[in-house]
């Protein structure tokens, strides 16, 4: 049941454009600083167990309403958890973003490739366009695993429950005003849930791409299991389209090609995890 979730939400998320335009994380954003604030007279909210507390309180809901709808009927249970995953996905369609962007480069249109950017990596960047392409292509990797990958892969691990704990860890990762002991905490946390989806990304990488390219950039084989995870899909996704680009752009000019190689390469990554899903599905192996 959990890969004809994954199926049914991807095929939303490509056919069903404006399926982004419900995924609104404001009121989800606001409720955490608000439980943040009122905490402020207790000593443990700024550490481990403050944050335990606040990643709890979504995803209990999550279970609660699953639970009870699985003891009505089965089908509103495998719904509810549909509509969680494609809620989690994204929330922008990375694919959509990185094309207008291309499109943007291409046309030599500086303020419309910025703008773009910007949706893409979620901050505000230079309007110059050759740091700009090169910057979007090292984050693509990053940026897949925390908008589909790393969903994906709590989803099949704990359901509906899974994709909202990471979609919210990465939320609240990206969301400024935390103390100083509450962020370590999560940095820790969020190190820990894209752990294992890049673990899986570097291998789809090396797989899809250029086995011995993907491993150029490591320092030494225990980069896979101790490297920062944002550090090796960065790394492994560039080295890995590296011999598919038989010529460097011309001085001064984006790295067009770049961007498209390695937006290319995640989509193979991808297929490979529904490939591999599918004959685990098939086996018995995993529901």
């Amino acid at each position: 049941m959990n890969l004809i979730s994954i199926l049914i939400a991807l095929l939303v998320e490509t056919l069903y454009k404006p399926v982004s335009d419900y995924r609104r994380y404001d009121w989800l954003l606001d409720a955490s600083s608000k439980i943040y604030h009122k905490l402020s007279d207790q000593p443990w909210r700024d550490g481990a167990f403050g944050l335990l507390l606040m990643v709890s309180l979504p995803c209990f809901a999550v279970w609660l309403i699953a639970a009870m709808l699985a003891g009505v009927a089965s089908l509103f249970s495998f719904l509810f958890g549909l509509l969680v995953l494609i809620y989690c996905i994204g929330p922008k369609d990375l694919l959509d973003d990185v094309r207008k962007f291309t499109d943007a480069l291409q046309a030599n249109d500086a303020d419309a490739a910025g703008h773009y950017a910007s949706e893409i990596l979620g901050q505000k960047v230079t309007a110059d366009m050759v740091p700009l392409a090169q910057q979007v292509k090292e984050s693509i990797p990053v940026i897949a695993n925390t908008r589909v990958l790393g969903v994906l892969f709590w989803f099949m691990l704990m359901g509906p429950v899974g994709a909202m704990l990471f979609r919210y860890v990465c939320l609240l990762n990206h969301q400024v005003g935390w103390s100083s002991g509450f962020s370590n905490a999560l940095e820790r946390v969020f190190e820990m849930m894209l752990w294992p989806s890049a673990r899986l990304s570097v291998i789809g990488f090396a797989l899809t791409g250029s086995f011995v390219d993907t491993l150029s950039n490591w320092q030494s084989s225990a980069d896979f299991w101790q490297r920062n995870s944002e550090e090796l899909l960065r790394v492994s996704g560039i080295g890995a389209v590296r011999h598919e680009q038989d010529e460097l752009p011309e001085e001064g000019q984006p790295d067009i090609e770049g961007v498209q190689n390695i937006l290319a390469l995640m989509k193979r990554t991808l297929i490979v995890w529904l490939a591999i899903l599918a004959l685990l599905t098939l086996t018995g192996l995993v529901l």
